[in-house]
Protein backbone atom coordinates (compact mmCIF):
# COMPACT_ATOMS: atom_id res chain seq x y z
CA UNK A 1 0.00 0.00 0.00
CA UNK A 2 1.22 3.50 -0.76
CA UNK A 3 2.17 5.58 2.22
CA UNK A 4 -0.08 8.52 3.02
CA UNK A 5 2.09 11.57 3.63
CA UNK A 6 0.57 13.90 6.20
CA UNK A 7 0.87 17.58 5.27
CA UNK A 8 2.98 19.65 7.62
CA UNK A 9 0.96 21.93 9.85
CA UNK A 10 1.20 25.54 8.68
CA UNK A 11 2.88 27.83 11.20
CA UNK A 12 0.73 30.71 12.44
CA UNK A 13 1.69 34.31 12.95
CA UNK A 14 1.75 34.04 16.73
CA UNK A 15 4.32 33.64 19.50
CA UNK A 16 4.89 29.94 18.76
CA UNK A 17 5.20 30.54 15.04
CA UNK A 18 7.71 33.36 15.42
CA UNK A 19 9.71 31.35 17.95
CA UNK A 20 9.98 28.56 15.40
CA UNK A 21 11.11 31.08 12.80
CA UNK A 22 14.26 31.75 14.80
CA UNK A 23 16.00 34.83 16.18
CA UNK A 24 18.33 35.46 13.23
CA UNK A 25 15.52 35.36 10.69
CA UNK A 26 13.38 37.65 12.83
CA UNK A 27 16.24 40.14 13.08
CA UNK A 28 16.59 40.19 9.32
CA UNK A 29 12.87 40.78 8.82
CA UNK A 30 12.79 43.52 11.48
CA UNK A 31 15.71 45.36 9.88
CA UNK A 32 14.17 45.06 6.40
CA UNK A 33 10.85 46.41 7.65
CA UNK A 34 12.55 49.25 9.56
CA UNK A 35 14.26 50.32 6.35
CA UNK A 36 10.90 50.55 4.59
CA UNK A 37 8.60 51.68 7.41
CA UNK A 38 9.55 54.85 9.37
CA UNK A 39 6.88 54.23 12.03
CA UNK A 40 8.16 50.72 12.67
CA UNK A 41 11.72 52.03 12.84
CA UNK A 42 10.72 54.56 15.52
CA UNK A 43 9.02 51.80 17.49
CA UNK A 44 12.19 49.69 17.37
CA UNK A 45 14.32 52.64 18.44
CA UNK A 46 12.01 53.20 21.43
CA UNK A 47 12.32 49.54 22.40
CA UNK A 48 16.12 49.70 22.11
CA UNK A 49 16.26 52.90 24.14
CA UNK A 50 14.43 51.16 26.99
CA UNK A 51 17.30 48.75 27.58
CA UNK A 52 19.27 49.62 30.69
CA UNK A 53 17.00 50.24 33.71
CA UNK A 54 16.63 53.87 34.82
CA UNK A 55 18.92 55.13 32.07
CA UNK A 56 16.80 53.22 29.57
CA UNK A 57 13.60 54.81 30.88
CA UNK A 58 15.14 58.26 30.48
CA UNK A 59 16.17 57.41 26.92
CA UNK A 60 12.66 56.25 26.01
CA UNK A 61 11.18 59.38 27.63
CA UNK A 62 13.48 61.56 25.55
CA UNK A 63 12.50 59.82 22.31
CA UNK A 64 8.77 59.94 23.05
CA UNK A 65 8.84 63.55 24.25
CA UNK A 66 10.58 64.50 21.03
CA UNK A 67 7.86 62.84 18.96
CA UNK A 68 5.07 64.40 21.05
CA UNK A 69 6.66 67.84 20.74
CA UNK A 70 6.79 67.52 16.97
CA UNK A 71 3.19 66.30 16.89
CA UNK A 72 1.93 69.20 19.03
CA UNK A 73 3.83 71.91 17.15
CA UNK A 74 2.79 70.87 13.68
CA UNK A 75 -0.23 72.63 12.19
CA UNK A 76 0.07 71.22 8.69
CA UNK A 77 -3.13 69.89 7.17
CA UNK A 78 -2.79 66.17 6.44
CA UNK A 79 -3.85 65.47 2.88
CA UNK A 80 -5.74 62.29 2.14
CA UNK A 81 -2.74 60.76 0.36
CA UNK A 82 -0.77 60.86 3.62
CA UNK A 83 -3.55 59.94 6.05
CA UNK A 84 -2.61 56.28 6.21
CA UNK A 85 1.06 56.99 6.95
CA UNK A 86 0.05 59.62 9.50
CA UNK A 87 -2.22 57.13 11.23
CA UNK A 88 0.61 54.58 11.29
CA UNK A 89 2.85 57.16 12.96
CA UNK A 90 0.23 57.91 15.62
CA UNK A 91 -0.18 54.18 16.24
CA UNK A 92 3.58 53.85 16.60
CA UNK A 93 3.73 56.67 19.17
CA UNK A 94 0.89 55.14 21.19
CA UNK A 95 2.42 51.65 21.06
CA UNK A 96 5.84 52.97 22.08
CA UNK A 97 4.31 54.69 25.12
CA UNK A 98 2.16 51.75 26.17
CA UNK A 99 4.42 48.80 25.45
CA UNK A 100 7.98 50.08 25.45
CA UNK A 101 7.82 52.87 28.03
CA UNK A 102 5.08 51.17 30.06
CA UNK A 103 7.34 48.15 30.54
CA UNK A 104 10.12 50.18 32.19
CA UNK A 105 8.22 52.99 33.97
CA UNK A 106 4.39 52.80 33.93
CA UNK A 107 3.98 56.08 35.84
CA UNK A 108 6.01 58.12 33.36
CA UNK A 109 4.41 56.23 30.47
CA UNK A 110 0.91 57.09 31.69
CA UNK A 111 1.86 60.77 31.87
CA UNK A 112 2.90 60.66 28.20
CA UNK A 113 -0.22 58.74 27.22
CA UNK A 114 -2.40 61.40 28.85
CA UNK A 115 -0.50 64.06 26.92
CA UNK A 116 -0.92 62.07 23.71
CA UNK A 117 -4.72 61.71 24.16
CA UNK A 118 -5.19 65.36 25.13
CA UNK A 119 -3.66 66.29 21.78
CA UNK A 120 -6.52 64.67 19.86
CA UNK A 121 -8.48 67.87 19.26
CA UNK A 122 -5.52 69.43 17.45
CA UNK A 123 -5.09 66.27 15.40
CA UNK A 124 -8.79 66.09 14.49
CA UNK A 125 -8.56 69.61 13.07
CA UNK A 126 -5.72 68.58 10.77
CA UNK A 127 -7.06 65.37 9.27
CA UNK A 128 -10.34 64.35 7.63
CA UNK A 129 -10.52 60.84 9.18
CA UNK A 130 -13.71 59.90 7.33
CA UNK A 131 -12.97 56.23 8.05
CA UNK A 132 -12.75 56.87 11.80
CA UNK A 133 -9.43 55.02 12.00
CA UNK A 134 -7.54 57.81 13.78
CA UNK A 135 -10.37 58.41 16.27
CA UNK A 136 -10.28 54.66 16.93
CA UNK A 137 -6.56 54.84 17.75
CA UNK A 138 -7.26 57.43 20.44
CA UNK A 139 -10.12 55.38 21.88
CA UNK A 140 -7.75 52.41 22.08
CA UNK A 141 -5.21 54.65 23.83
CA UNK A 142 -7.86 55.59 26.42
CA UNK A 143 -8.64 51.94 27.09
CA UNK A 144 -4.92 51.17 27.38
CA UNK A 145 -4.51 54.07 29.83
CA UNK A 146 -6.90 52.38 32.23
CA UNK A 147 -4.90 49.16 32.07
CA UNK A 148 -1.61 51.03 32.43
CA UNK A 149 -2.91 52.95 35.46
CA UNK A 150 -3.43 49.64 37.24
CA UNK A 151 0.33 49.05 37.12
CA UNK A 152 1.34 52.46 38.47
CA UNK A 153 2.63 52.13 42.08
CA UNK A 154 0.27 53.64 44.65
CA UNK A 155 2.83 56.18 45.82
CA UNK A 156 3.09 57.55 42.26
CA UNK A 157 -0.64 57.79 41.55
CA UNK A 158 -1.18 61.09 43.36
CA UNK A 159 0.32 63.12 40.51
CA UNK A 160 -1.99 61.65 37.83
CA UNK A 161 -5.23 63.60 38.56
CA UNK A 162 -3.42 66.94 38.26
CA UNK A 163 -2.51 66.04 34.68
CA UNK A 164 -6.14 65.37 33.73
CA UNK A 165 -8.16 67.90 35.70
CA UNK A 166 -7.23 71.06 33.74
CA UNK A 167 -8.76 69.59 30.57
CA UNK A 168 -12.08 68.56 32.10
CA UNK A 169 -13.98 71.87 32.45
CA UNK A 170 -13.54 72.43 28.70
CA UNK A 171 -16.42 71.09 26.59
CA UNK A 172 -15.28 67.70 25.34
CA UNK A 173 -16.98 67.51 21.94
CA UNK A 174 -15.05 64.40 20.87
CA UNK A 175 -15.37 62.57 24.19
CA UNK A 176 -11.81 61.20 24.31
CA UNK A 177 -10.68 63.24 27.33
CA UNK A 178 -13.76 62.11 29.21
CA UNK A 179 -13.19 58.48 28.28
CA UNK A 180 -9.54 58.74 29.29
CA UNK A 181 -10.39 60.19 32.71
CA UNK A 182 -13.15 57.65 33.35
CA UNK A 183 -10.90 54.70 32.50
CA UNK A 184 -8.08 55.99 34.67
CA UNK A 185 -10.43 56.76 37.58
CA UNK A 186 -11.47 53.10 37.67
CA UNK A 187 -7.85 52.10 38.37
CA UNK A 188 -6.62 54.53 41.03
CA UNK A 189 -6.49 53.96 44.78
CA UNK A 190 -9.41 55.08 47.01
CA UNK A 191 -7.34 57.77 48.73
CA UNK A 192 -6.23 59.31 45.44
CA UNK A 193 -9.81 59.20 44.16
CA UNK A 194 -11.16 60.88 47.30
CA UNK A 195 -8.72 63.75 46.95
CA UNK A 196 -9.38 64.02 43.21
CA UNK A 197 -13.14 64.18 43.72
CA UNK A 198 -12.78 66.98 46.25
CA UNK A 199 -10.82 68.96 43.68
CA UNK A 200 -13.39 68.30 40.98
CA UNK A 201 -16.31 69.15 43.25
CA UNK A 202 -14.80 72.57 43.92
CA UNK A 203 -14.35 73.14 40.18
CA UNK A 204 -17.77 71.86 39.09
CA UNK A 205 -19.77 74.92 38.14
CA UNK A 206 -22.52 74.30 35.58
CA UNK A 207 -23.90 77.51 34.00
CA UNK A 208 -27.66 77.92 33.72
CA UNK A 209 -29.04 76.70 30.42
CA UNK A 210 -26.36 74.04 29.93
CA UNK A 211 -27.74 71.30 27.70
CA UNK A 212 -24.75 68.94 27.56
CA UNK A 213 -23.38 67.19 30.61
CA UNK A 214 -19.82 68.43 31.28
CA UNK A 215 -16.97 65.93 31.29
CA UNK A 216 -16.28 66.65 34.94
CA UNK A 217 -19.63 65.09 35.91
CA UNK A 218 -18.89 61.83 34.12
CA UNK A 219 -15.53 61.64 35.87
CA UNK A 220 -17.02 62.31 39.31
CA UNK A 221 -19.60 59.59 38.67
CA UNK A 222 -16.82 57.19 37.68
CA UNK A 223 -14.92 58.05 40.86
CA UNK A 224 -18.00 57.40 43.00
CA UNK A 225 -18.51 54.04 41.27
CA UNK A 226 -14.84 53.12 41.68
CA UNK A 227 -15.03 53.94 45.40
CA UNK A 228 -18.30 52.02 45.76
CA UNK A 229 -19.90 55.14 47.25
CA UNK A 230 -23.51 55.16 46.13
CA UNK A 231 -24.43 58.10 48.36
CA UNK A 232 -21.69 60.18 46.74
CA UNK A 233 -23.05 59.25 43.30
CA UNK A 234 -26.53 60.38 44.39
CA UNK A 235 -25.14 63.63 45.80
CA UNK A 236 -23.52 64.40 42.43
CA UNK A 237 -26.84 63.81 40.68
CA UNK A 238 -28.73 66.00 43.13
CA UNK A 239 -26.31 68.85 42.48
CA UNK A 240 -27.19 68.91 38.78
CA UNK A 241 -29.98 70.94 37.16
CA UNK A 242 -33.13 68.88 36.67
CA UNK A 243 -32.65 68.85 32.90
CA UNK A 244 -29.28 67.10 33.23
CA UNK A 245 -30.20 64.52 35.84
CA UNK A 246 -30.49 60.84 35.00
CA UNK A 247 -32.90 59.54 37.66
CA UNK A 248 -33.15 56.07 36.09
CA UNK A 249 -29.41 55.52 36.57
CA UNK A 250 -29.80 56.35 40.27
CA UNK A 251 -32.88 54.15 40.58
CA UNK A 252 -31.01 51.23 39.00
CA UNK A 253 -28.15 51.55 41.48
CA UNK A 254 -30.45 51.87 44.47
CA UNK A 255 -32.50 48.89 43.33
CA UNK A 256 -29.35 46.80 42.89
CA UNK A 257 -28.30 47.82 46.39
CA UNK A 258 -31.64 46.68 47.83
CA UNK A 259 -32.70 50.24 48.67
CA UNK A 260 -36.05 49.83 46.97
CA UNK A 261 -38.01 52.62 48.67
CA UNK A 262 -35.42 55.22 47.60
CA UNK A 263 -35.23 53.65 44.14
CA UNK A 264 -38.97 54.09 43.70
CA UNK A 265 -38.72 57.81 44.44
CA UNK A 266 -36.00 58.27 41.82
CA UNK A 267 -37.64 56.17 39.12
CA UNK A 268 -40.81 58.24 39.47
CA UNK A 269 -39.09 61.60 39.15
CA UNK A 270 -40.29 63.74 36.21
CA UNK A 271 -39.27 62.32 32.86
CA UNK A 272 -37.44 64.23 30.16
CA UNK A 273 -38.79 61.91 27.47
CA UNK A 274 -42.36 61.46 26.29
CA UNK A 275 -44.75 59.53 28.51
CA UNK A 276 -46.96 56.72 27.29
CA UNK A 277 -46.41 57.53 23.61
CA UNK A 278 -45.07 55.08 21.07
CA UNK A 279 -44.50 55.93 17.43
CA UNK A 280 -46.05 53.66 14.80
CA UNK A 281 -42.65 52.80 13.32
CA UNK A 282 -41.44 51.69 16.74
CA UNK A 283 -44.44 49.45 17.25
CA UNK A 284 -44.07 47.89 13.81
CA UNK A 285 -40.36 47.29 14.19
CA UNK A 286 -40.84 45.82 17.65
CA UNK A 287 -38.39 48.42 19.01
CA UNK A 288 -40.40 49.57 22.02
CA UNK A 289 -38.27 48.07 24.76
CA UNK A 290 -36.09 51.17 25.13
CA UNK A 291 -39.21 53.28 25.57
CA UNK A 292 -40.44 51.11 28.44
CA UNK A 293 -37.15 50.46 30.25
CA UNK A 294 -38.09 52.93 32.97
CA UNK A 295 -41.43 51.22 33.51
CA UNK A 296 -39.74 47.82 33.58
CA UNK A 297 -37.40 49.06 36.29
CA UNK A 298 -40.29 50.48 38.29
CA UNK A 299 -42.04 47.11 38.12
CA UNK A 300 -38.91 45.35 39.38
CA UNK A 301 -38.57 47.88 42.20
CA UNK A 302 -42.20 47.33 43.21
CA UNK A 303 -41.49 43.60 43.27
CA UNK A 304 -38.68 44.37 45.69
CA UNK A 305 -41.21 46.23 47.83
CA UNK A 306 -43.58 43.22 47.64
CA UNK A 307 -46.25 45.31 45.88
CA UNK A 308 -47.28 42.70 43.31
CA UNK A 309 -50.53 44.41 42.33
CA UNK A 310 -48.76 47.63 41.32
CA UNK A 311 -45.89 45.87 39.55
CA UNK A 312 -48.30 43.71 37.52
CA UNK A 313 -50.32 46.79 36.53
CA UNK A 314 -47.15 48.34 35.08
CA UNK A 315 -46.26 45.17 33.19
CA UNK A 316 -49.70 45.06 31.66
CA UNK A 317 -49.36 48.72 30.63
CA UNK A 318 -46.03 47.93 28.92
CA UNK A 319 -47.65 45.02 27.09
CA UNK A 320 -50.49 47.24 25.90
CA UNK A 321 -48.15 49.96 24.62
CA UNK A 322 -46.43 47.80 22.06
CA UNK A 323 -47.87 44.29 22.35
CA UNK A 324 -44.61 43.31 24.04
CA UNK A 325 -44.53 39.50 24.07
CA UNK A 326 -41.53 39.39 26.40
CA UNK A 327 -43.34 41.52 28.96
CA UNK A 328 -46.48 39.38 28.66
CA UNK A 329 -44.36 36.32 29.50
CA UNK A 330 -43.02 38.15 32.54
CA UNK A 331 -46.53 39.19 33.53
CA UNK A 332 -47.73 35.58 33.33
CA UNK A 333 -44.66 34.32 35.23
CA UNK A 334 -45.55 36.70 38.07
CA UNK A 335 -49.25 35.84 37.97
CA UNK A 336 -50.81 33.84 40.77
CA UNK A 337 -52.04 30.26 40.60
CA UNK A 338 -54.69 29.58 37.95
CA UNK A 339 -54.33 33.14 36.53
CA UNK A 340 -52.19 32.18 33.53
CA UNK A 341 -54.98 31.12 31.17
CA UNK A 342 -57.15 34.07 32.12
CA UNK A 343 -54.20 36.43 31.43
CA UNK A 344 -53.57 34.83 28.04
CA UNK A 345 -57.22 35.11 27.05
CA UNK A 346 -57.20 38.76 28.10
CA UNK A 347 -54.00 39.43 26.14
CA UNK A 348 -55.25 37.80 22.94
CA UNK A 349 -58.59 39.62 23.22
CA UNK A 350 -56.74 42.91 23.61
CA UNK A 351 -54.51 42.14 20.62
CA UNK A 352 -57.53 41.42 18.41
CA UNK A 353 -58.84 44.92 19.08
CA UNK A 354 -55.49 46.69 18.70
CA UNK A 355 -55.50 49.54 16.19
CA UNK A 356 -52.29 48.47 14.42
CA UNK A 357 -52.64 45.11 12.65
CA UNK A 358 -48.94 44.83 11.82
CA UNK A 359 -48.11 44.99 15.52
CA UNK A 360 -50.68 42.28 16.21
CA UNK A 361 -49.18 40.04 13.54
CA UNK A 362 -45.71 40.53 14.99
CA UNK A 363 -47.02 39.65 18.46
CA UNK A 364 -48.64 36.41 17.26
CA UNK A 365 -45.48 35.44 15.39
CA UNK A 366 -43.18 36.14 18.36
CA UNK A 367 -45.39 34.46 20.95
CA UNK A 368 -45.64 32.18 18.82
CA UNK A 369 -49.17 31.35 17.70
CA UNK A 370 -48.86 30.78 13.97
CA UNK A 371 -52.43 29.53 13.76
CA UNK A 372 -53.83 32.75 15.23
CA UNK A 373 -51.45 34.79 13.06
CA UNK A 374 -52.65 33.01 9.90
CA UNK A 375 -56.31 33.48 10.77
CA UNK A 376 -55.67 37.16 11.58
CA UNK A 377 -53.85 37.78 8.28
CA UNK A 378 -56.60 36.29 6.17
CA UNK A 379 -59.36 38.08 8.06
CA UNK A 380 -57.65 41.41 7.28
CA UNK A 381 -56.09 40.50 3.95
CA UNK A 382 -56.39 44.01 2.47
CA UNK A 383 -54.52 45.94 5.19
CA UNK A 384 -51.00 44.59 4.83
CA UNK A 385 -48.34 47.05 3.72
CA UNK A 386 -45.42 45.63 1.76
CA UNK A 387 -43.06 48.31 3.09
CA UNK A 388 -42.74 46.21 6.26
CA UNK A 389 -41.10 43.39 4.31
CA UNK A 390 -38.50 42.84 7.05
CA UNK A 391 -41.03 40.80 8.99
CA UNK A 392 -43.79 40.24 6.44
CA UNK A 393 -41.50 38.16 4.22
CA UNK A 394 -40.37 35.79 7.02
CA UNK A 395 -44.02 35.56 8.09
CA UNK A 396 -45.12 34.66 4.54
CA UNK A 397 -42.38 32.03 4.32
CA UNK A 398 -43.42 30.58 7.69
CA UNK A 399 -47.06 30.37 6.59
CA UNK A 400 -46.02 28.77 3.30
CA UNK A 401 -43.94 26.11 5.08
CA UNK A 402 -46.58 25.42 7.75
CA UNK A 403 -49.34 24.93 5.18
CA UNK A 404 -51.28 28.13 5.71
CA UNK A 405 -51.55 28.97 1.98
CA UNK A 406 -54.18 31.70 2.30
CA UNK A 407 -52.14 33.67 4.85
CA UNK A 408 -48.97 33.24 2.78
CA UNK A 409 -50.85 34.39 -0.32
CA UNK A 410 -52.14 37.55 1.39
CA UNK A 411 -48.63 38.58 2.45
CA UNK A 412 -46.84 37.68 -0.80
CA UNK A 413 -49.44 39.76 -2.64
CA UNK A 414 -48.77 42.71 -0.33
CA UNK A 415 -45.05 42.40 -0.96
CA UNK A 416 -45.51 42.13 -4.72
CA UNK A 417 -48.00 45.02 -4.82
CA UNK A 418 -45.42 47.30 -3.22
CA UNK A 419 -42.66 46.36 -5.67
CA UNK A 420 -44.67 46.66 -8.86
CA UNK A 421 -46.89 49.49 -7.63
CA UNK A 422 -43.92 51.71 -6.88
CA UNK A 423 -41.89 50.57 -9.85
CA UNK A 424 -39.00 49.36 -7.69
CA UNK A 425 -36.96 48.02 -10.60
CA UNK A 426 -34.09 46.91 -8.36
CA UNK A 427 -36.54 44.55 -6.62
CA UNK A 428 -38.22 43.12 -9.72
CA UNK A 429 -36.30 39.88 -9.27
CA UNK A 430 -37.85 39.44 -5.82
CA UNK A 431 -41.24 40.33 -7.26
CA UNK A 432 -40.91 37.63 -9.90
CA UNK A 433 -40.10 35.12 -7.17
CA UNK A 434 -43.17 36.19 -5.17
CA UNK A 435 -45.39 35.74 -8.24
CA UNK A 436 -43.96 32.25 -8.79
CA UNK A 437 -44.69 31.39 -5.16
CA UNK A 438 -48.22 32.74 -5.52
CA UNK A 439 -48.74 30.53 -8.55
CA UNK A 440 -47.62 27.48 -6.55
CA UNK A 441 -49.78 28.46 -3.56
CA UNK A 442 -52.81 28.80 -5.83
CA UNK A 443 -52.66 25.05 -6.47
CA UNK A 444 -53.14 24.28 -2.77
CA UNK A 445 -56.61 24.09 -1.22
CA UNK A 446 -57.37 27.39 0.53
CA UNK A 447 -60.84 26.82 1.83
CA UNK A 448 -63.28 29.73 2.05
CA UNK A 449 -60.66 32.44 2.59
CA UNK A 450 -62.33 35.41 0.92
CA UNK A 451 -59.35 36.15 -1.32
CA UNK A 452 -59.83 36.86 -4.99
CA UNK A 453 -58.62 34.03 -7.20
CA UNK A 454 -55.05 33.90 -8.38
CA UNK A 455 -56.16 34.29 -12.01
CA UNK A 456 -58.15 37.43 -11.20
CA UNK A 457 -55.31 38.83 -9.08
CA UNK A 458 -52.71 38.41 -11.84
CA UNK A 459 -55.07 39.80 -14.49
CA UNK A 460 -55.78 42.86 -12.37
CA UNK A 461 -52.08 43.30 -11.60
CA UNK A 462 -51.23 43.25 -15.29
CA UNK A 463 -54.10 45.57 -16.19
CA UNK A 464 -52.99 48.19 -13.64
CA UNK A 465 -49.27 47.93 -14.29
CA UNK A 466 -48.97 46.90 -17.93
CA UNK A 467 -46.24 49.54 -18.44
CA UNK A 468 -43.87 47.90 -15.92
CA UNK A 469 -42.04 46.23 -18.77
CA UNK A 470 -38.94 45.57 -16.67
CA UNK A 471 -41.05 43.39 -14.42
CA UNK A 472 -43.21 41.59 -16.98
CA UNK A 473 -40.16 40.80 -19.12
CA UNK A 474 -39.04 38.55 -16.24
CA UNK A 475 -42.33 36.65 -16.20
CA UNK A 476 -42.99 33.73 -18.57
CA UNK A 477 -45.93 34.80 -20.81
CA UNK A 478 -47.88 31.66 -19.99
CA UNK A 479 -48.00 32.81 -16.37
CA UNK A 480 -50.47 35.56 -17.23
CA UNK A 481 -51.80 34.64 -20.67
CA UNK A 482 -53.44 31.52 -19.30
CA UNK A 483 -55.15 33.43 -16.52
Amino acid sequence: MAKVVKAAKKAKLDRDGLTALGLERLIEIALDEAALNPSFKKRLNAALAGIGGAAGAANVAKLIDSRLNALEKSQTRIRWQKERAFGNDLDSISASIIKEFGAVDPGMALERLIRFVFGYEGISDRVNDSSGRIAGLYVQACEAAGRLALTVPTDQQARIPALITPGLPIMDYHGVRTLLAVRIAAALSPDVLKSWDETLAAAMKIPAGTTLLPAIVYVRRAIADARGDLDAYIAIEESLPDSLREPVAIAERLHAAGRHAEALIWVRKPRKSRVGFVRRAEVLSGDVKALSDRDRLEAAILDGLKDRTASQAIRWKIFEQGLDAEMLREYIAKAGDFEEFEALDKAFAFAEQHREPHAVLRFYLVWPRLDLAARYVVARWGVWEGEFYEFLLPAAEAFEAADYPAAATALYRALLDRIIGRGLSEAYGYGADYLARLSALAKRPHGNDGLVSHADYVADLRRQHIRRHGFWDRIPPETYRSQ
